[in-house]
């Protein structure tokens, strides 16, 4: 895709609404008075959740399995794209909301999801085994129940040989070589985009960068990455199905991505890019819809996702790990190289610039 091509894909994703919602309508807006908790938490024989597309059906399977021979209830699971695909649908239907649930917004919505009043609290009774460094609300709006770190990843059958630090990830060599992701509508995408600025910092809001190897701050980086990116996909499955396909050897994806490749498919083809040994963490977690008709089923969801029998399926079905303490880890997860350096940025900076840092993304690759 030329860069040219590229600007037109960002304004038309822009313009069909897949950037985050704007903060003017929903902080002007008067929100609609909701029936108290406890007359939601009724029996129901229905549960209405929202995830995106990727969810595998094993822990899909799981959760209709469970509730159908628990509790005789129906579950409606609804897949709409990447997260930010599944954040704008629970933000347009704020005043209206169909779902009870959602699963799969990571730690950086977080700000985001308190300022728009999304969803509702509740502190599951299984999240005291849950490690303190995994719990990312202390208001208990989102539940972690999976992490992993956001990286790239290398395809071993190309004849360069993988970057080793973020400096070789600029050199020509690299022209045209890495698959992105959009960091406007993809979860990675929008993680590998904090992982430059935690390294790289942002220069104009005085943050400073963890690595001082690259002479700048995580704009010049991005204009310095740019002649090496040969397209931006809106989501990761369709990065990741392009790289597999070998259309690139470099890209944006989970350092527990090529786990899936030593257990599935027995090779080692496939590996993480952890340069200079570090990548961003990655919390991904669920929640209550405020206003949810079947409150009483989306606790029951809660409580299920930090079960010790679901947990254990998310290694081998969502490939991250589970944050149950106690669940078994596969041998194809102990494989690869541990990450060094585990990177993230604070809420309140994430809330306060990350409309900044996207709009300058797109303006250097536009």
């Amino acid at each position: 895709m030329t860069m040219k091509r590229l600007a037109l894909v960002l304004t038309a994703l822009a313009i069909a609404g897949f950037t985050f919602p704007g903060t003017a309508l929903a902080r002007g807006r008067q929100e609609q008075p909701l029936e108290p908790i406890e007359e939601r938490r009724q029996e129901t024989d229905s549960l209405v959740i929202y995830s995106y597309d990727s969810l595998p059906g094993t822990l899909r399977r799981a959760i209709t399995s469970y509730f159908e021979e628990e509790y005789g209830v129906q579950v409606d699971l609804q897949r709409l794209g990447d997260t930010g695909a599944v954040y704008t649908q629970l933000f347009l239907e704020r005043e209206a909301p169909r779902a009870d649930a959602v699963i799969g917004l990571d730690a950086t919505f977080l700000p985001r999801l308190h300022r728009d009043r999304l969803l509702e609290p509740y502190r599951p009774e299984n999240l005291e085994k849950i490690p303190r460094d995994l719990l990312i609300d202390p208001e208990h709006y989102l539940i972690p129940y999976d992490f992993g770190y956001i990286s790239l990843n290398y395809d071993s059958a190309s004849p360069l040989a993988p970057p080793e630090s973020w400096n070789d990830l600029l050199d020509s060599r690299f022209a045209r070589q890495i698959i992105m992701l959009n960091p406007a509508t993809s979860s990675p995408g929008r993680n590998f985009l904090l992982l430059t600025v935690a390294e790289f910092g942002d220069n104009e809001a005085g943050i400073a960068g963890q690595n001082s190897s690259f002479p700048g701050d995580y704009r010049d980086f991005w204009e310095a990455l740019r002649p090496n990116i040969l397209t931006v996909t809106g989501g990761w499955s369709d990065g990741y199905g392009l790289y597999t396909q070998g259309e690139a050897p470099l890209v944006v994806s989970y350092e527990t991505s090529p786990a899936y490749h030593r257990h599935f498919e027995e090779t080692h083809r496939y590996e993480s890019v952890l340069l200079e040994g570090g990548a961003y963490m990655q919390i991904e977690a669920a929640g209550i819809v405020r206003g949810a008709r079947n409150r009483l089923n989306a606790e029951r969801l809660l409580e299920f996702l930090l079960s010790r029998p679901f947990q254990e399926l998310i290694p081998l079905s969502q490939i991250m790990y589970p944050v149950h303490p106690e669940a078994e880890l596969p041998e194809a997860f102990t494989a690869g190289d541990p990450v060094e350096r585990p990177l993230s940025l604070e809420n309140h900076l994430i809330e306060a610039h990350f409309d900044r840092w996207l709009e300058t993304w797109e303006d250097v690759l536009r």
